[in-house]
């Protein structure tokens, strides 16, 4: 971070390792001299919990709110002082909110694990061995060429090479994005799109 840094304040110059080759079609150079390159998948991943970690996470989340975080501490004291009231009060309460919140936040997160199983799912065609291959949506690799038919979603970060418009253009939509539902024109080829 601090080479980074450094460099974006001019004092080192970028070095040429930080560059990277994408290789169209992934057809890669058969001389011997290609280094592969890590790449992060396409899969997308919205939920915030796994099996593993739900119970110390969604407790971790729910204690940082301050009247949850109250209402334990108000507990435990009742616990340790012989106090005029009940430690059940205070802990009734809060164990019945914190169990609500945890089967509501479950729940949520269970619906972003179908919503991604299903986009992550999504057929596409990718150009493989000079053919067009159907494969989901988390196979796409970097570099592969996409075929995108009308009114089907862009299951990754696309540069647009072809339309079949005679003036190259596109329509795009970017309601998962911004939530904005109005179409916005790409029109020309290896154009980037600013959305």
């Amino acid at each position: 971070m601090w080479r980074w840094i450094r460099q974006q304040l001019g004092f080192d110059p970028p070095h040429q390792s930080d560059t990277r080759t994408i290789y169209v079609a992934n057809r890669f150079p058969q001389n011997g001299l290609y280094t592969p390159q890590k790449f992060i998948d396409n899969r997308i991943i919205s939920s915030k919990y796994t099996v593993w970690n739900f119970v110390p996470k969604n407790l971790f989340e729910q204690f940082r709110r301050v009247a949850n975080f109250y209402f334990l501490i108000i507990f435990l004291v009742q616990l340790m002082i012989d106090t005029p009231t009940s430690p059940v009060t205070s802990g009734l309460p809060l164990f019945f909110v914190i169990t609500v919140t945890a089967i509501k936040q479950g729940y949520e997160d269970w619906l972003r694990h179908n919503s991604d199983n299903e986009v992550n799912g999504a057929p596409v065609y990718v150009v493989r061995s000079g053919g067009l291959v159907k494969t989901r949506s988390k196979n796409i690799r970097v570099g592969d060429i996409v075929r995108i038919a009308k009114d089907e979603i862009f299951p990754a970060d696309l540069v647009l090479l072809s339309s079949d418009r005679l003036d190259g253009s596109c329509h795009v939509t970017t309601a998962s994005l911004d939530g904005e539902t109005n179409l916005k024109v790409c029109l020309h080829m290896f154009e980037y799109c600013s959305w």
